[in-house]
């Protein structure tokens, strides 16, 4: 990299100086009526489901805490995440009670912002067979410094109360001789749990904090049924987060909601190198360090378990250089080993990528090669490969979702850019077709494009309808580029 291509720095390395990681108090309120320590609200599940850290959270399920709220945890399969705990507030214990509202008050003062803390969230058993919804202590927390930071209360077990209701709907249509078929019982049973929430846990909420009360959100982390909801969270989470790059880290922080990492691929690029899509910034740098820079930021943005870096490697970005190739007016080439080509591999071995499990030496494509040029050909390309990358992030977020999170492997990346090679002609068109309508470059505003291009984005991303889908083949080594040409 030469000197002036040193300013190429991706922003989310300028975010992370300012706020490293995401700041959580999650306190856990069981029913009051149970008392019992055995069984949680289920703090620790809903920590692995929103922040992908399945097995990992330090969190003691079987005595009244004793953990330090000073104390942060954190956690190696995701770093951008930190969590304070407190004990539970027991009847007459005042002086936790006040620790708890001390270390709120001071974090929340704190000039730095990786010093605050940003959220808090309480988490509640719904309370179906009976008993109050908040401990004391709770009810303090939420009325004090409700409106001072941003608070959401999450009703936990949600498939609990279903199998309870299921179980009461199902004796009384018995009693009363009568059936229903599978469709209008389950439509039943939604109506009758919803109103149920609203009863047990909704009312309850807006009678200790009427004049608004906290966003809430009620969850399962067990049934499939209710997957969507870990999503609405993280979701109604973004919603009242007002400080932008809190949002940010907190988007990028969790790993259940594809539509937060987008927004965040947007803000992050709206900030300053999807701006430079229609000025003069990129001039003068070589195309594959633009390349490089838009890489770093997208990935960072999605924050997936990747210890290996696959996502970050030369053989990502060859092979999706590829998928944007037949975008550009260059032509193809597939760069049959010459002595002219041995001889720039020797010179320049940052340049080439192996691949396969052969070691075939191969390229970038053609339209990669040399500086950045202004022109409706350079600019075309680089706007599809934004939304190639993040279009093909979003298919391997799910592909790494129905295998519950587990670290991402060259055959998951592979996966993702065939299933997304296989679909994205129709992106492609609408790409060339709207950045040939420009006439200069001179009258574009760059919200505009940028707005283009989240469109394109939202318009072909992966429907919920398509959760189920699984990776194709069980590759150990990158994919050649002909392999992916092929596909």
């Amino acid at each position: 990299m030469s000197a002036s291509e040193a300013v190429l720095v991706p922003y989310t390395e300028i975010l992370r100086q300012e706020c490293p990681r995401h700041v959580v108090w999650i306190q856990e309120s069981p029913p009051i009526a149970k008392r019992s320590y055995q069984s949680g609200a289920g703090k620790s599940a809903l920590i692995n489901a929103v922040f992908g850290i399945e097995g990992a959270t330090p969190v003691s399920h079987r005595t009244p805490g004793v953990h330090d709220i000073d104390k942060p945890f954190s956690f190696p399969q995701n770093d951008r995440i930190i969590i304070h705990d407190s004990q539970g507030f027991e009847p007459g214990e005042e002086g936790n009670i006040q620790t708890v509202s001390d270390f709120i008050r001071r974090r929340s003062e704190m000039p730095a912002l990786a010093d605050q803390l940003h959220a808090i969230w309480v988490c509640a058993e719904i309370p179906f067979a009976g008993g109050r919804l908040f401990e004391r202590g709770v009810e303090r927390i939420l009325l004090e410094y409700w409106g001072n930071l941003p608070i959401i209360v999450v009703f936990t077990k949600l498939d609990v109360l279903r199998v309870a209701q299921e179980n009461k709907l199902e004796k009384q249509l018995e009693q009363r001789g009568e059936e229903m078929d599978d469709n209008e019982f389950e439509a039943e049973l939604d109506t009758i749990v919803a109103a149920t929430v609203q009863d047990l846990c909704v009312k309850p909420l807006c009678d200790l904090t009427p004049s608004e009360p906290p966003k809430w959100v009620a969850t399962s982390t067990t049934d499939p049924r209710y997957k969507t909801t870990i999503a609405d969270l993280v979701n109604l989470a973004l919603e009242i987060t007002k400080i932008e790059n809190v949002w940010i880290e907190m988007a990028i922080a969790q790993r259940s909601s594809a539509q937060a990492s987008i927004d965040a691929s947007i803000r992050v690029g709206r900030k300053r190198y999807w701006r430079g899509l229609i000025s003069d910034i990129f001039l003068g740098f070589t195309m594959r360090s633009v390349l490089e820079v838009l890489q770093k930021d997208i990935v960072n943005v999605w924050n997936m378990h990747d210890p290996e870096k696959h996502l970050q490697k030369p053989e990502f970005l060859a092979l999706l250089s590829v998928l944007v190739e037949d975008i550009s007016d260059e032509a193809t080439n597939n760069y049959p080993l010459t002595e002219k080509a041995v001889k720039a591999i020797i010179d320049n071995p940052a340049a080439i990528i192996i691949a396969g499990p052969t070691a075939v030496v191969v390229l970038f494509a053609e339209w990669v090669r040399g500086t950045y040029k202004k022109t409706k050909s350079s600019v075309r390309c680089l706007i599809a490969f934004i939304v190639d990358l993040t279009l093909t992030m979003d298919t391997l977020f799910y592909l790494v979702l129905s295998r519950g999170q587990t670290p991402i492997k060259i055959a998951l990346v592979n996966s993702a850019l065939r299933i997304y090679n296989s679909r994205k002609a129709p992106v492609h068109a609408s790409i060339k077709a709207w950045v040939d309508g420009w006439g200069t470059f001179g009258h574009l505003d760059a919200d505009v494009v940028i707005k283009k291009i989240a469109g394109i984005i939202a318009d072909n991303s992966v429907k919920p309808e398509q959760w189920g889908m699984r990776e194709e083949g069980s590759d150990e080594s990158w994919m050649s580029l002909d392999a992916l040409r092929e596909t």
